[in-house]
């Protein structure tokens, strides 16, 4: 739009002061050389400290600042726009354009935020002979924006520093997870050895008569053969007691190797089964402790898990009732050790019983039997691993649970699985 200045400060009259007068927003018109036309009266009152809008005219930015910053010298920061809105001029005339500006600077030692919008106008023959220009305070908005900002940087500050964490976690996290590996294998690891020490045992009870009747036909033999008397009827009879009695202890061999047999397939099993077969490898050692085992099955039920570690947990429980009840019979407070194997179950559990009168377990030690290293025998005869192995198995690898009830004449630990159909998988 072309003007005139004459024309402009003419018409810079009554009915544009009330136009402009009360507008919230800033409004001036300079000329190229940046000296004040006209502005109404918020930029005089928010930016140039103006008397009123007569003051700011033939004048310019640079010299309201000056004023400001000189009547308070003790304070260099007190008014720092003049410059700025100066520059922003020039720029405006040098690109000949309509252009939007974000100033900022010290009006009373206080931080000025304008959007600022601000345009080329001409003369008649189109010459460029100042600009236009209005101004918002936005001060309040950039506030919030920089606080904004400000906890985002924050956060994004949490952030890296929660992901380290997290880093930092899962590592300690693996180390752990790697140490407890490594310690349930020297448990296992323990707890086999001390298994085969016990099924060592086992195997001398089992073949101490076997071998006792191979000893004594092998003798008779020998005597018969000597003294000429070895007829024919005699040395198959003798040779037909030997080979029944190694084939027993060959049966025996076989049961326990496929008791050791580190079997890992989950299978669904039957647990009558399994305690039967567990019972076979123990039976020469409950006689000769004159211990009677009794088997009650109230119900036929299904478990899904590794059967050989099932097969552990009932060795485990049989070995300490029968130590336990062995105690009790040697220390002459019983005259007939018992043991009793109870199969229970419901809608949804598989409940196996193993309960004994070997005297209980003291209330004092009772929270404390299923730690790992805890015994109440001898170094020699125990490693404190049987129990923590066995409510392990049950509880982390077959979901289900081992607890114990103790009284004075004896203890029952129960093993509760979930029951799964015959054909589950």
């Amino acid at each position: 739009m072309a003007f005139d200045i004459s024309d402009l400060k003419e018409h810079n009259s009554e009915l544009l002061n009330l136009l402009t007068r009360n507008l919230p927003d800033m409004l001036w018109v300079k000329e190229v050389n940046g000296n004040y036309l006209y502005a109404n009266q918020a930029i005089c009152d928010g930016l140039l400290m103006a008397k009123d809008t007569d003051e700011p005219i033939g004048k310019n930015d640079i010299f309201f600042a000056r004023r400001e910053r000189e009547s308070h010298p003790e304070n260099p920061e007190w008014h720092t726009f003049g410059e700025l809105c100066f520059n922003s001029d020039l720029v405006v005339i040098e690109n000949n354009k309509p252009m939007k500006f974000e100033e900022f600077g010290n009006v009373k030692g206080k931080m000025l935020y304008l959007e600022v919008y601000k345009a080329p106008f001409y003369d008649k023959e189109g010459n460029i002979i100042g600009t236009v220009g209005a101004g918002r305070d936005i001060t309040r908005l950039k506030e919030i924006q920089l606080h904004l900002e400000e906890s985002l940087n924050t956060l994004n500050a949490q952030r890296k520093q929660l992901e380290s964490f997290n880093v930092e976690l899962e590592k300690r996290v693996q180390e752990e997870m790697e140490k407890r590996q490594k310690q349930e294998r020297l448990l296992l690891h323990q707890s086999r050895q001390a298994a085969m020490r016990e099924l060592l045992e086992s195997i001398a009870h089992q073949w101490r008569q076997p071998l006792n009747i191979v000893g004594l036909a092998t003798v008779n033999l020998e005597t018969y053969y000597r003294m000429g008397v070895l007829s024919d009827e005699d040395f198959h009879d003798k040779m037909r007691i030997i080979s029944s009695n190694i084939a027993y202890m060959s049966h025996t061999i076989d049961d326990f190797r496929k008791f050791l047999h580190p079997e890992r397939e989950t299978i669904v099993f039957h647990p009558q089964k399994s305690v039967e077969d567990v019972l076979h490898i123990l039976n020469a050692q409950l006689e000769s402790s004159k211990i009677a085992c009794t088997v009650e099955t109230e119900c036929l039920s299904s478990f899904y898990g590794v059967e050989n570690e099932f097969k552990q947990v009932v060795m485990i429980l049989l070995n300490n009732a029968i130590d336990a009840v062995g105690l009790q019979i040697r220390e002459r407070k019983i005259a007939q050790g018992r043991i009793t194997v109870t199969f229970r179950c419901d809608q949804r559990y598989g409940r196996v019983e193993i309960c004994d009168n070997g005297g209980g377990i003291e209330e004092n030690i009772l929270e404390h039997i299923f730690d790992p290293y805890f015994t109440t025998k001898h170094e020699s005869y125990g490693t404190g691993l049987g129990l923590y192995l066995a409510k392990n198995i049950i509880e982390s690898r077959m979901k289900g649970t081992l607890g114990v009830k103790t009284g004075k004449s004896g203890s029952c630990f129960t093993i509760t699985v979930p029951i799964v159909e015959d054909n589950a998988r």
